[in-house]
């Protein structure tokens, strides 16, 4: 067993152009992986584990083959749009200071920067990128490379997202050509992203609790890409509106990911947004602090499929810091676990994972 020292492989440091040329920051040993004695089956797809990274840190082929590399089986290629998209402006992350679980009662609240806490298990942070995307010419060859690069029984996943304003198409219609053009690029598994507070409420961060319009989004999806495995990114929501926004999307739609960040309004002592730029007063937090949200929307996840003795992927995401978190997610019954936040910081977390009894 490799044992990490300190590590940070998206540099929160740095710009986000800077993490993707140049990241990730890693120079050490490669894990060596135990043998793999048994495969699980995803939509159609053998993989060697149900452990995979969300899109938010994996910011281009080379950053999923290196997770992929790390034991990550599951990467996802981040969200990409039809359009180029500038990144909002560094920083892009700071750490929160905050030793407990949120609960929903903090939903949006004010809560201050922090020091890097001493146990990385511990580290909650924001993440205010606003879904930047290089143009489609590029992202669109780095999806054919990033599928070269998988190993045996490695699935890569597209997220995607649409763009609202543009002149050419509406929100919905860009939704569905978006999705298209990964298909094209060769995405074997499509994830929409419904769910981002860093969009300064616009309609394309806040459709993951809208039951009638993420079901006009998912059915154009749907016409676009044909078959191909489409999950959709979620939000925290409570469990009345989490059930009428599954039942309105499932005829469509073959998974659901959550969840996503939660919003807080992140703010210095002396009262300024800790982010610069304009809209940026709040913003999405991940890390330690979401997991008991994150685990009781998969909960509901869960009761509603053994409901509707129903067969959707349920793909959990957020607050898992460590190896004993992720199988008891799915011990608790979700099909696959994602990581981001520790993920960034403990490369070897997959290898703990695989050797965890």
């Amino acid at each position: 067993m490799t044992t990490a020292t300190q590590f940070e492989l998206y540099d929160i440091l740095k710009t986000y152009e800077d993490n993707y040329q140049n990241g990730p920051f890693f120079d050490a040993k490669m894990p060596v992986r135990p043998a793999v004695t048994q495969t699980h089956k995803v939509f159609d797809f053998e993989v060697n584990s149900r452990l995979g990274v969300p899109a938010g840190p994996l910011l281009n082929s080379h950053w999923c083959d290196v997770y992929a590399q790390l034991g990550f089986d599951i990467p996802v290629y981040k969200t990409v749009r039809s359009v180029e998209r500038n990144c909002h402006p560094a920083p892009n992350c700071v750490f929160l200071d905050s030793d407990k679980q949120f609960n929903n009662t903090d939903i949006n609240t004010v809560i201050q920067p922090g020091l890097r806490p001493s146990q990385d298990e511990r580290i909650t942070i924001t993440n205010s990128f606003g879904v930047p995307s290089l143009a489609p010419s590029v992202w669109m060859k780095d999806i054919e490379e990033g599928n070269r690069k998988m190993a045996k029984n490695q699935l890569m996943i597209v997220s995607v997202n649409g763009t609202p304003g543009l002149a050419e198409r509406d929100l919905i219609e860009d939704y569905g050509y978006v999705s298209a053009m990964a298909k094209e690029a060769g995405s074997k598994v499509i994830e929409v992203n419904y769910s981002c507070p860093n969009l300064g409420g616009s309609k394309e961060g806040a459709l993951f609790s809208d039951p009638e319009n993420s079901a006009l989004v998912s059915k154009k999806i749907r016409e676009s890409i044909g078959d191909t495995p489409l999950l959709i990114k979620l939000g925290w929501m409570p469990a009345e509106q989490l059930e009428k926004v599954i039942e309105a999307n499932r005829p469509y739609v073959d998974g659901f990911a959550a969840i996503n960040t939660i919003p807080r309004q992140v703010v210095t002592p002396n009262g300024e947004a800790a982010l610069p730029g304009e809209g940026r007063l709040s913003s999405g937090t991940c890390g330690f602090a979401i997991g008991d949200l994150a685990e009781e929307v998969t909960q509901n996840l869960i009761d509603l499929r053994t409901k509707w003795k129903d067969d959707f992927v349920i793909c959990s995401v957020g607050g898992m810091m460590n190896a004993e978190d992720l199988h008891r997610r799915l011990d608790m019954g979700a099909d696959l676990v994602m990581s981001a936040t520790a993920a960034m910081w403990d490369p070897y977390l997959a290898q703990k994972y695989h050797e965890y009894k």
